[in-house]
C-alpha cells in the first residue's frame, strides 16, 4: 500500500451567499494556488441548512458556465436544478449531477 503525505489541513472559511439559497464554503480554489488543485477549479460546501416553507422557490439566478464540468452530490434534502437547453430534475439524498458546460450553458 502507498501512503500518501498530508499537504494542508483546511479549516472551513467563513461561509458567504450564493442567491438566496445556498450558503457556501469555498474550501479551495483556483485563485489560490491553480497547479495544486489542476484540473480542479474550486471546491464548495453547502453546509445543512433548514429552510422554512416559502411561496417563492429559493435558488441562484440565471448564470453562465463554458468549458468545465459541474458535479452536485446531494448529501441531504434535494436540489433542483434547469438549465438553458432545456434540461431539469431535482437529485435528491445520495444522488449526484455531473453536468458538462462544454462551449457554454446558462444554468
Amino acid at each position: 500500500m502507498t501512503m500518501r503525505q498530508v499537504k494542508q489541513i483546511y479549516s472551513a472559511p467563513n461561509p458567504h451567499w450564493v442567491g438566496n439559497g445556498f450558503s457556501m464554503s469555498t474550501v479551495f480554489s483556483y485563485k489560490e494556488n491553480a497547479e495544486q488543485y489542476s484540473p480542479f477549479l474550486l471546491m464548495d460546501y453547502a453546509e445543512p441548512t433548514l429552510f422554512k416553507p416559502v411561496t417563492n422557490a429559493r435558488g441562484v439566478g440565471t448564470h453562465p458556465h463554458r468549458g468545465f464540468e459541474t458535479v452536485t452530490i446531494a448529501y441531504q434534502g434535494e436540489v433542483s436544478h434547469h438549465d438553458s437547453t432545456g434540461h431539469a430534475g431535482t437529485i435528491a439524498e445520495g444522488d449526484v449531477q455531473w453536468m458538462t458546460a462544454a462551449s457554454g450553458i446558462f444554468t
